[in-house]
């Protein structure tokens, strides 16, 4: 199996987190839970489904790039951004604008590591998510 970059899913929640708009406190509850999943008690429900969100956004979108690069399959935008959409089908507790946004965002913060874009902390990739 395929190591999960946890970098780079930290870098995709983060991304989550600026696009829909999360302050410092989202911020913090967002990192607290990439780093420790089971530790620490949230103060509001709809700050949990979201970090939950962005986190779990973050995490799938990975596993199925490491998916598709392991089977050796296209790793395009629009698959791996619809995938994403059938693993997180909403619960109601967070809007669609805000599930949609955060999993823009992740896709985006994905394609430019898997496509080379960062830099040095981007993965070289075949440019396949356009």
């Amino acid at each position: 199996m395929t190591e999960i970059p946890l970098e780079a899913v930290e870098r995709a929640a983060l991304a989550a987190v600026e696009r829909v708009g999360g302050g410092d406190s989202l911020r913090a509850d967002v990192l607290a839970r990439l780093r420790s999943p089971d530790g620490g008690t949230h103060r509001y429900l709809d700050l949990i489904s979201l970090t939950s969100l962005i986190v779990t956004a973050a995490t799938s979108g990975w596993v199925i790039v490491q998916d598709l690069r392991s089977r050796g399959a296209e790793r395009r935008r629009e698959v791996v951004t619809r995938r994403i959409r059938i693993e997180l089908a909403g619960d109601g507790t967070v809007s669609a604008a805000e599930r949609d946004a955060v999993i823009e965002a992740v896709v985006e913060q994905i394609v430019r590591e898997d496509t080379g874009q960062e830099g040095d902390r981007g993965q070289s990739g075949a440019g396949q998510l356009p």
